[in-house]
């Protein structure tokens, strides 16, 4: 390892220009990927929990893409690196949700940019990330279904679980009675820190008669 190389790598972090020019492109590349994520035609017609999450994936994957642009300027031969690991990742392993999917290539990216010295890439597409994060999980969204509700109560519970959810500073995206299956639906965004025990809490505020069984519905 030539230590010159690594010392000079870090002293990136000294040019001012140099930093302002990484971070504008990370905020330029989130903005345009939330000019299509939030795209009126499409956002705000969500019906299950991955339409409402969606638009939080085009956004990481904006910054993974200017992190991998990065990369790739530097040492155009990483390309095929990086789109290895991408399809290895997304179809041989078990990362969960397509979201999470995008935390670990970023990650992988922030590896690859340390192994090839690009330190303020590393760093600061890593503290990038985290805020972006931070700001996209701050509220998160929820669907659960209220059961057991008779047909003479039924508008008077959506009502009431309705009340609880906005007084809780939740943002209710759908509601959908059913009067058949005797139960009503909820889509709605919450506090990040406000979890589905604590919902559960909340909900036995509500006057006996019009509680049902809370049903969360994963998709």
């Amino acid at each position: 390892m030539d230590w010159d190389d690594v010392w000079n790598a870090w002293l990136h972090f000294g040019e001012g220009p140099l930093l302002v020019q990484i971070l504008l492109s990370f905020v330029l590349a989130v903005v345009l990927g939330a000019f299509i994520a939030y795209h009126p035609r499409s956002y705000g017609k969500a019906m299950t929990l991955a339409d409402v999450e969606q638009p939080k994936i085009y956004l990481m994957y904006s910054l993974v893409g200017a992190v991998v642009a990065m990369i790739v300027r530097v040492q155009p031969a990483m390309a095929f690196v990086v789109f290895g690991i991408g399809g290895l990742l997304r179809f041989r392993t078990d990362v969960g949700a397509a979201k999470d999917t995008g935390r670990i290539i970023l990650v992988t990216c922030a590896g690859l940019c340390c192994g090839l010295q690009l330190y303020t890439v590393a760093v600061l597409g890593t503290a990038f990330g985290w805020v972006l994060i931070h700001f996209l999980e701050a509220r998160v969204a929820h669907r659960v279904v209220i059961k057991g509700l008779g047909p003479d109560v039924l508008a008077q519970a959506a009502a009431a679980y309705n009340r609880v959810l906005e007084e809780n500073g939740a943002a209710i995206l759908s509601e959908k009675k059913n009067f058949v299956k005797q139960q009503v639906g909820f889509v709605f965004r919450a506090p990040g820190i406000l979890d589905r025990e604590e919902m559960e809490e909340l909900f036995k505020s509500i006057d006996p008669k019009l509680q049902g069984a809370v049903d969360w519905v994963s998709s």
